[in-house]
C-alpha cells in the first residue's frame, strides 16, 4: 500500500464579505423613520419587521435607493437565494446608477449562485475609477474580486486583487467608523492571499499570511470568530515543508478552538503515521471516526480514517485487520482504498 494515497489537499475555505447597509440619508421624514427602523431591525436580526418597515418606506417614497439596498440584503439575509434582493438591488442602481454599495451587494448575490461572470461584472462596477476615490469598504470589494479570480484560476489576478484589499485596509481614513476595518484587513484578503499562495506551494509566503490572521485573533478578545483554518492551512504549509512537529503543533491549535476538527484530527494522524508513531495515529484516526462526517470532505473523513488504520495495521503485521479497514474504506467510496484492493486482488 502506499503511503501518498492518503495525503489531503488542503481545504481552501475562502471569505467573501459581507453587504453593505446604507446609513439613513435626508428623505422625507416619515419615510426616514421607517427605514430607519428598518435598517435597524436588520442589524438585530429581525428580518420580517425589517421587510415591513423599509417597505413602508419604500412605499411612502418610491425612490428611496437606500431602502431598495437595504430591503434586498433583509431578503438576502432571510434566504441568500431568493431573487427579490437581486431585483431591489438592481432597483437601488437603477435610482442611482452611481450606486457602489447595491453593486457589491449584487456582486455578492451572484457570487453565492455560482454565477461568477455576473458577480464579477459588479464587483468591478462597484470600484472607483481612481485611488483617490476609494473609500474602506473596497477592500472588501477587492477581496471578492480576488476570490472569483482564484476560483478562475486567475492567480496574478487574484493576487492584485488581494494586494489592494490589503493596501485600502492599512490606511488610517479621517472621520471614518468602520467596525470591522481591521476585520477585512486580517481576515479576509491575508487568508484568501495566503490560500493562493498554498495552490503555488509558495508555503513560506501562505505561513507568513495565515500568521497575519492568527496573530490578531489571539489579541483580539472582543472579537468571537472561528480562525481554526488558519491554524490548520498553516499545519498544511509546515507539513508540505517536511515540518512535521511544527505541523501537529498547529493541528492541535486548530484542534482547541474547534474539538469536532475532523480534518484536523486526520491530519494530525497522517503526521503520526508519517513519523512512524502508530499508536498516536491510531488514535487520531479513531477519533475521526467518533465524529460526524465533515460536509466539506469530498469522499469523506470517515473513509480516510479507515484508510489510515488500515495502513497502520499493515506497518505493525496485522494484515486481516489491515485488510478489514481498505475494505471499509472502499466501501465508504475512497478511491485509493479501492485501487488498493484491486492490486491485491481483493476487488
Amino acid at each position: 500500500m502506499k503511503k501518498n494515497s492518503l495525503k489531503r489537499l488542503m481545504m481552501i475555505s475562502t471569505i467573501v464579505s459581507f453587504a453593505m447597509i446604507w446609513p439613513a440619508i435626508g428623505v422625507a421624514q416619515d419615510a426616514t423613520t421607517f427605514f430607519s427602523k428598518g435598517t435597524e431591525y436588520l442589524r438585530e436580526g429581525k428580518f420580517d419587521e425589517a421587510l415591513t418597515a423599509l417597505t413602508q418606506a419604500i412605499n411612502l417614497k418610491p425612490d428611496y435607493a437606500a431602502a431598495y439596498n437595504n430591503r434586498g440584503l433583509t431578503y438576502y439575509e432571510k434566504d441568500a437565494s431568493d431573487t427579490r434582493s437581486r431585483d431591489d438591488y438592481l432597483m437601488a442602481i437603477q435610482l442611482d446608477p452611481t450606486n457602489e454599495e447595491a453593486k457589491n451587494n449584487l456582486g455578492i448575490f451572484y457570487f453565492k449562485q455560482g454565477d461568477y461572470t455576473n458577480a464579477k461584472i459588479y464587483y468591478t462596477a462597484a470600484l472607483p475609477s481612481s485611488q483617490a476615490q476609494e473609500k474602506p469598504y473596497h477592500a472588501d470589494v477587492y477581496n471578492n474580486l480576488g476570490v472569483i479570480y482564484a476560483k478562475e484560476g486567475m492567480s496574478i489576478n487574484a493576487e492584485d486583487a488581494y494586494n489592494n484589499a490589503i493596501r485600502i485596509a492599512k490606511i488610517e481614513w479621517e472621520d471614518v467608523v468602520i467596525k470591522d476595518v481591521e476585520y477585512t484587513k486580517y481576515t479576509r484578503a491575508y487568508y484568501n492571499r495566503g490560500n493562493l499562495f498554498y495552490e503555488q506551494k509558495k508555503y513560506d509566503q501562505a505561513i507568513a499570511d495565515y500568521t497575519v490572521t492568527i496573530d490578531f485573533y489571539e489579541k483580539k478578545e472582543d472579537i468571537e470568530y472561528d480562525f481554526s483554518d488558519a491554524y490548520y492551512n498553516r499545519g498544511l504549509c509546515y507539513f508540505n515543508k517536511a515540518q512535521y512537529d511544527n505541523a501537529i503543533t498547529e493541528y492541535e491549535e486548530a484542534i482547541k478552538i474547534k474539538p469536532d476538527f475532523i480534518w484536523a484530527h486526520y491530519s494530525k494522524g497522517y503526521v503520526h503515521f508519517m513519523k512512524g508513531q502508530y499508536s498516536e495515529a491510531l488514535i487520531e484516526f479513531q477519533q475521526v471516526l467518533s465524529l460526524p462526517n465533515d460536509f466539506r470532505a469530498k469522499e469523506g473523513a470517515h473513509s480516510y480514517a479507515h484508510l489510515g488504520m488500515g495502513l497502520v495495521y499493515h506497518k505493525q503485521g496485522e494484515y486481516e485487520k489491515s485488510l478489514e479497514k481498505v475494505k471499509a474504506s472502499c466501501s465508504l467510496g475512497n478511491a485509493s482504498a479501492c485501487n488498493t484492493l484491486r492490486d491485491l486482488g481483493q476487488l
